[in-house]
């Protein structure tokens, strides 16, 4: 998308207008990151190909049976047993989406397991996987209660369509947003558990764990030649410090998503304080602050 800004000089002189083309990229939709892996590597591999290196596909219409490969045989129709729920349905259903594990699960290159009634075993969620077959018959994508089950699922079989009609579901759009901030602060993970673990050790004593953070998100370096960098300085109190980042979040953005974290984690929280300033002044004003984030072990 191009938008044209036109500056002009406010001079009576009309011939020094300045046209300035400025170019505007629209913002990338943040996308939950999957974990949808091609093939469990524990499966046999039984491909077969011919001298061109193409998969071969052949009907016997006397036994109605698809084979796959030289040495696979599938019937037109499939018993599925999916975490102990029972289904059927037919092999040009799981065959639909040639991309995906589902059919190359049953292309005949790999051998599934069956169990003891001769059912094609697939470890995932039987409840879940009924969503996935209505997908693959008719299109439909599931409600929002069951949204994320289907996404989890859709990505583990490798059906990228459908996984993406369902980012545009509440939940997970919700969770995508919060995937894209969390992305912005390198090592998010290993420092919120540096939170929890320093709250644990304060709260040994009266249950009320008080963490100060120092977050930065630019290294500060000081003008003046006469600014001491070690004047007491407030975030010496800080039990834990981060930073910096590249992304445009200020600091009390990260403290907020961590926070929100900590709360839907199930960590009960005080109401978020104000960051206290360090009051040192000579030549400059230190800009340094540190915020408290207290956790209850109620």
């Amino acid at each position: 998308m191009m938008e044209e800004i036109i500056s002009k000089d406010t001079s009576e002189d009309e011939s020094d207008s300045v046209e300035e083309i400025v170019e505007m990229k629209p913002l990338p939709a943040p996308r939950l990151v999957t974990y949808h892996q091609s093939i469990p590597g524990g499966w046999s591999d039984r491909s077969s190909s011919n001298d061109s290196g193409v998969q071969t596909s052949t009907r016997d219409s006397s036994t109605g049976f698809s084979r796959q490969s030289s040495t696979s045989v599938f019937p037109a129709i499939i018993n599925l047993n999916v975490g102990g729920q029972l289904y059927m349905t037919r092999l040009s259903t799981l065959l639909k989406f040639s991309d995906s594990m589902l059919a190359a699960m049953f292309s005949g290159r790999h051998q599934i397991d069956k169990d003891k009634d001769g059912n094609f075993f697939l470890d995932s969620n039987g409840q879940v996987f009924c969503h996935i077959l209505e997908f693959l018959r008719y299109g439909t994508v599931p409600p929002n209660d069951v949204a994320y089950l289907v996404f989890r699922d859709a990505n583990y079989y490798g059906l990228h369509e459908l996984a993406d009609m369902l980012q545009m579901k509440p939940e997970i759009a919700s969770l995508a947003v919060k995937q894209a901030q969390r992305a912005q602060f390198p090592n998010y993970d290993t420092i919120k558990e540096d939170v929890i673990k320093a709250a644990m050790a304060r709260a040994t004593t009266s249950r009320i764990g008080d963490v100060y953070i120092y977050a930065f998100r630019k290294e500060f370096k000081p003008r003046a030649p006469n600014f001491n960098p070690k004047h007491g300085c407030i975030i010496e109190s800080a039990q834990v410090s981060y930073g910096g980042w590249e992304g445009s979040a200020d600091e009390d953005s990260f403290i907020r998503c961590l926070e929100n974290d900590l709360m839907e984690e199930g960590f009960t929280l005080r109401p978020h304080e104000g960051k206290k300033k360090c009051k040192y002044y000579f030549g400059q004003t230190c800009p340094k602050f540190i915020f408290k984030v207290t956790i209850l072990f109620d």
